[in-house]
């Protein structure tokens, strides 16, 4: 049986169709990484205080997120990425982050591993982490 070129033509763009589809619903579903590419949304997952002082502690624990946001207060404090056993922030080891600052810290830059905190004094800080 042969077809037509009528039959051809519906049979190319049903093909085309399908084609049009499926990309469709492979780009709608892709993982976003870091901040949230266009057409995808972010959403905050936590926010909390923490109390940090001259004593390091864990902020944020590995996880997969988008970004992470840290306020602080009156004093600055140094901050670790890293999930290896002895990166510890101490008051020569670490990123500044400001006093009275916020920043937001992409994903694709710093990753979702722990994040640890030293404060060169005692006060409460915001810490977000959206998804």
């Amino acid at each position: 049986m042969e077809l037509t070129k009528t039959q051809t033509i519906a049979f190319i763009l049903a093909v085309v169709l399908v084609c049009g589809l499926v990309a469709s619903i492979v780009k709608s579903t892709r993982t976003a990484y870091g901040a949230a590419p266009s057409g995808l949304i972010a959403t905050v997952a936590s926010t909390s205080q923490s109390a940090v002082s001259a004593t390091a502690i864990t902020l944020f624990a590995t996880s997969t997120c988008t970004s992470r946001t840290i306020s602080t207060l009156g004093a600055p404090i140094m901050l670790t990425f890293s999930d290896i056993t002895g990166q510890t922030p101490t008051a020569s080891l670490g990123f500044v982050q400001g006093a009275s600052t916020t920043v937001t810290y992409d994903a694709e830059l710093y990753g979702c591993g722990r994040v640890r905190a030293y404060s060169f004094g005692s006060q409460s800080i915001t810490i977000s982490e959206n998804k």
